[in-house]
């Protein structure tokens, strides 16, 4: 047998993406980014009101001057 030709059908030829593979692609990222923006949604990393919380206009007397005796 001769190794001119391998046995393989990706050897025979350069591969071509067609549009199918572009739609499957471009579905894929979709897909990922779709579930994880209702994921980011319904179940954040930090909670909003521990954000809030924290924030300077959380406090009541932000900005005001205080006199330690």
């Amino acid at each position: 047998t001769s190794l001119h030709h391998d046995f393989l059908p990706s050897s025979w030829d350069y591969y071509r993406p067609t549009e199918w593979d572009f739609a499957i692609l471009i579905g894929s990222f979709g897909l990922f980014f779709t579930l994880f923006c209702i994921f980011a949604r319904y179940l954040p990393a930090v909670a909003i009101a521990e954000v809030k919380s924290v924030t300077p206009a959380a406090d009541p007397h932000h900005g005001e001057e205080h006199e330690h005796e």
